[in-house]
């Protein structure tokens, strides 16, 4: 896999006299048509293996307000929104899997397009492990956990007209101690 960041900064380069709001959603296309044509299925597989999502519980929800591992759902499907209480992922006793040892190491912006309605936000894990920084997957065994961040659920606060994309702000994590058993060893569904 090229080095995404490597192409942005030879765009930078090359495009330094651009309009700074331009020029980041030229790099925003820049970046989606690079990955979109360089991360082959049998690639993004085997990084779902290494790359899970994490989620907060949705408002009326009887869980305490605090991250939970999420189940298996096929990567181009909104983990986001399909979260619900039943979402969680447990032991073989029942109990559900803690998240623990988070050391945050990374954010960035993800792009996400939208499928069904007009304008609906369906991030799937596909276009977060499609744009996941390189240099943390330089580490072939490191393990990360991720949180999507909105500003806010309205449509003017999270989409971007220029590039037609939903943006999110992707928080990512090490896990002190790797992946727990139960969300290592979970299918990846495409």
């Amino acid at each position: 896999m090229k080095m995404i960041e490597k192409e942005l900064e030879q765009f930078e380069k090359e495009h330094n006299e651009l309009n700074p709001i331009v020029r980041k959603n030229y790099q925003a296309i820049l970046r989606m048509l690079f990955e979109k044509e360089n991360m082959p299925k049998e690639t993004l597989i085997q990084l779902a293996h290494r790359i899970k999502p994490l989620m907060y519980p949705k408002d009326g929800s009887s869980l305490p307000h605090k991250l939970y591992w999420s189940k298996e759902i096929p990567l181009t499907q909104s983990f986001y929104f399909s979260f619900n209480d039943d979402s969680l992922v447990k032991n073989e006793k029942g109990e559900i899997v803690g998240v623990d040892g988070l050391i945050r190491v990374s954010k960035f912006t993800c792009y996400h397009r939208y499928d069904g309605y007009y304008g609906i936000l369906r991030p799937g894990m596909n276009e977060v492990i499609q744009q996941f920084p390189t240099y943390l997957l330089a580490d072939k065994t490191a393990e990360y956990a991720v949180r999507l961040q909105f500003p806010s659920l309205e449509l003017c606060d999270m989409y971007d007209s220029f590039i037609d994309r939903h943006v999110s702000t992707v928080i990512v994590y090490r896990l002190k101690n790797g992946l727990p058993p139960e969300v290592r060893n979970q299918a990846v569904i495409y």
